[in-house]
């Protein structure tokens, strides 16, 4: 995994695939929830297995989120608008200091013969307090971001039941994180704070 790849799972400490979960006690309370849902289910997979699935839904880099909050603010999208008429000119903006919340709902279905019979649904709050961000534009598009400083809180619960909890703290992220275009998360797409820029 490069250093651009710092993702939600990292943030949360889930466990990376083939490595034992130190918190084993949160999947049994999980499991003991989505049996009481839905007694009538076999799974056919150990719940082992079913949690590697759920944690993978975690592998969202957070450079992405951030594209994604940053793209809903009024300034940036007029820098982005801008930068269209003139493509080989190259812009820099740089954030202010600002605050992202967001709130996300992945899920993973159980399904029976191709046929939905459950869906197992997170609630994933986060926030992340930024300082000395700053993004390269060109071409319409937001090329390069350069950090600066990054401290992050989150939650994650399935019906009320906490699985992982991060407190406020600061997490390291690469000082340089390129975007292609054709960049687009759909999963995480929720409504976010978007920031104010200079």
């Amino acid at each position: 995994m490069s250093s651009q790849d710092v993702t939600l799972r990292q943030v949360f400490s889930l466990p990376e695939p083939g490595v034992k979960d130190p918190s084993p006690d949160r999947w049994n309370r999980f499991q003991a929830t989505v049996s009481r849902e839905v007694k009538t289910i076999k799974w056919p997979a150990a719940m082992p297995d079913v949690a590697e699935k759920i944690c993978e839904l975690f592998d969202v880099k957070l450079p992405d989120l951030f594209l994604i909050s940053w793209r809903k603010a009024d300034d940036l999208r007029r820098a982005l608008a801008e930068s269209k008429k003139t493509p080989d000119a190259t812009k820099y903006l740089e954030l202010v200091e600002h605050v992202i919340r967001s709130e996300h709902h992945p899920y993973v279905e159980a399904r029976i013969g191709g046929a939905p019979v459950h869906r197992i649904q997170f609630d994933v709050k986060l926030t992340f307090r930024l300082k000395g961000f700053v993004l390269k534009i060109k071409a319409g598009e937001i090329e390069e971001m350069q950090t600066g400083r990054c401290e992050v809180e989150g939650r994650v619960e399935y019906a009320g039941l906490p699985i992982a909890e991060k407190k406020l703290a600061p997490i390291a992220l690469p000082a340089l994180c390129k975007f292609k275009s054709e960049e687009v998360l759909h999963i995480y797409t929720a409504p976010a704070t978007a920031p104010a820029t200079n």
